[in-house]
């Protein structure tokens, strides 16, 4: 009997795959740590953000109970975030840094009305329902998450295991 390959699970809602960017590219980071250079850009496979959602819905609910991490302070709550949740839209980019091949993601809150023109959307203060992801693909895990910060607080420790 023949084997049938499934096609990939969706992708979340409100997703946009952007190019790979150029070495030296700027990540958004107004108000929000980067964990380091672009070096360059590749092209992001579905799977891999299917990966990287899965390893999301993993980490942000169990940051929940570290120091630092307080939930129900943000609208969208990251702290209650879901496999493809449906609060926020992704902006998903490949870069490189080091010779790795890492999936950075830039969440914002679905309602969020991004231009277009202008990808990613860089949102200066706004608070920790805006953040950055970053996912290696040779580990399978996230290596980086940076909360935005916010005029007065709530001001969330990057998470970087």
């Amino acid at each position: 009997m023949a084997q049938v390959e499934l096609p990939p699970p969706p992708l979340p809602p409100k997703t946009s795959i952007l190019a790979g960017p150029q070495a030296g590219f700027q990540l958004p980071a107004c108000s929000r740590s980067t964990a380091g250079p672009v070096h360059g850009g590749w092209e992001v496979e579905d799977s891999e953000i299917g990966a990287m959602e899965a390893e999301l819905a993993q980490i942000l609910p169990s940051l929940a109970r570290s120091n630092g991490y307080t939930a129900g302070t943000e609208n969208p709550d990251p702290l209650t975030y879901t496999v493809n949740d449906p609060r926020w839209q992704r902006e998903i980019f490949g870069i490189i840094r080091g010779g790795k091949q890492i999936v950075y993601a830039n969440f914002v809150p679905a309602d969020i009305m991004p231009d277009q023109r202008h990808m990613p959307t860089v949102v200066c203060d706004g608070g920790p329902a805006f953040f950055g992801v970053e996912f290696d693909v040779s580990t399978g895990r996230i290596t980086h998450i940076a909360f935005n910060g916010a005029l007065g607080g709530p001001f969330w420790p990057v998470y970087a295991p």
